[in-house]
């Protein structure tokens, strides 16, 4: 069955992937319909071989709905991640534009104002997307921070600090004594999940602060 989206949905799709490499797992290509990117419809395929026949052409059933082939699902990505690198609170319709210029001219959409020799926003816009809880990716990001440790529990705390950080366990050890202490910024949620599940099992107290990728969603949080 095809499920047809809309942009915001489709790009919550991709938002909902991990990394990049949970992107090209997860998605075989993006067919959309014709017509500007905030009027069409969109389907993402799983997997190449349902993305298209053994002709190499997109299935019939999708192609008696409109569809065609549109991007590569990295394509994709990299369009929406140069325009929010730009441009960090884009609405909906900025997105759509930066893939209209990309289709239409096989480049990026530049934004006036960017840092030209960083191709990204000012560092005011930065600071108002981190306030906004919106992080750098077009995915879920977290901060953790250790705020806690009992004295029983700093021999654990202090050897799963030495395996995060990359320190020897004495370093991690004057660490824990020395909160509170961050443990990784800008991780991804598997990452955040196994960090904040270690330090959980040996009751540590830890701050999760959690990054939407976009302005219009709500923050994510961990199990």
């Amino acid at each position: 069955m095809i499920e047809l989206l809309d942009l915001q949905q489709t790009l919550h799709a991709f938002a909902a992937c991990n990394d990049d490499y949970d992107v090209s797992m997860s998605f075989g290509w993006v067919h959309a319909t014709d017509g500007e990117p905030m009027h069409a419809r969109f389907w993402l395929p799983p997997d190449e071989d349902t993305a298209f026949d053994d002709d190499g052409e997109v299935p019939a059933e999708a192609r008696a709905l409109g569809l065609r082939g549109y991007l590569e699902p990295g394509n994709f990505a990299g369009v929406i991640f140069v325009q929010k690198r730009q441009r960090p609170l884009s609405t909906v319709e900025e997105y759509a534009k930066a893939l209209e210029h990309y289709c239409e001219h096989d480049a990026f959409l530049e934004v006036e104002g960017v840092d030209e020799a960083l191709g990204e926003a000012t560092a005011a816009d930065r600071l108002a997307a981190r306030y906004a809880g919106v992080g750098a990716d077009i995915f879920t990001s977290f901060d953790l921070w250790l705020l806690a440790c009992a004295d029983e529990q700093l021999k654990a705390a202090a050897q799963h600090v030495a395996h995060v950080h990359q320190v020897p366990v004495g370093e991690a050890l004057a660490r824990c004594r020395a909160l509170p202490l961050v443990l990784g910024e800008a991780l991804d949620r598997n990452r955040a999940q196994v960090i904040k599940d270690q330090f959980g099992a040996i009751g540590a107290t830890l701050q999760v602060h959690g990054f939407k990728p976009f302005p219009w969603m709500d923050a994510p949080v961990l199990r």
